[in-house]
């Protein structure tokens, strides 16, 4: 089976861990608020803690919008009308890049690794975050555009991670097509960019050392910038 696959394989093992106590509610809204607390300044302790006087290039950023949209986000996600709670919520990793992904080779094999931004998620999301990677974590400036995987390479990929998903066994997603998968999984590309975009930020802010070998804050604009690109497929019904 190739890289690619095993990882689909992994994946679907590691979301059919069960939960300690069945949870219905994606943390995924909490974790946004968390970091543009953090940004925005809405948390005065850790505010003063990273002391944003001193980063000016925050004050590009609009801080009142983003805010804004993670309200509609929550709403969006909580329609009892659209299929968003029906998904089923498993444990994430949410940082599904190829490095995370350890190979035995003898026992055809991966590890996952790295879990600092573990959470309680829709199972989509780390999928559609695994294809969002495809364009490179190496540059600041990835091509979200050409490196993303085409349909037929989504569904050949979902197609063997939903044969090892046995948490999805009776529930509401084995009622909905591969290309309907595929439609919701799109819809939360924009989210991810903003997921991405805000952790960034707070990269650079903490991490200065780090700013010397990649540029965080030029990264966090560029997935700012396919954020507000995409987010209209999102918003729309």
């Amino acid at each position: 089976m190739c890289f690619s696959l095993l990882i689909a394989r992994t994946l679907a093992e590691f979301h059919s861990v069960s939960l300690v106590i069945a949870y219905h509610r994606s943390q995924l809204v909490e974790k946004l608020c968390h970091y543009i607390n953090l940004l925005s300044g809405v948390n005065n302790e850790l505010y003063k803690r990273i002391k944003l006087s001193a980063c000016p290039f925050l004050n590009d950023i609009p801080w009142s919008k983003i805010n804004e949209d993670i309200d509609r986000i929550e709403q969006v996600l909580t329609n009892e009308n659209s299929p968003w709670p029906k998904l089923t919520i498993v444990n994430c990793h949410n940082d599904t890049q190829t490095l995370n992904f350890l190979v035995d080779e003898n026992e055809n094999k991966l590890s996952l690794i790295d879990f600092e931004h573990c959470s309680r998620n829709f199972w989509l999301y780390d999928v559609f975050n695994y294809f969002l990677e495809y364009a490179g974590f190496e540059t600041e400036q990835p091509d979200f555009d050409s490196a993303y995987p085409s349909r037929e390479q989504q569904r050949k990929w979902l197609e063997v991670y939903l044969r090892h998903a046995i948490f999805l066994n009776d529930k509401f997603e084995r009622t909905l097509s591969i290309d309907e998968l595929c439609n919701l999984g799109d819809r939360l590309r924009p989210i991810l960019h903003l997921y991405w975009s805000l952790w960034a930020f707070i990269e650079a802010l903490l991490n200065t050392e780090a700013m010397k070998k990649f540029d965080y804050v030029k990264y966090g604009k560029w997935r700012l910038n396919e954020y507000e690109k995409t987010k209209d497929k999102f918003f729309t019904q």
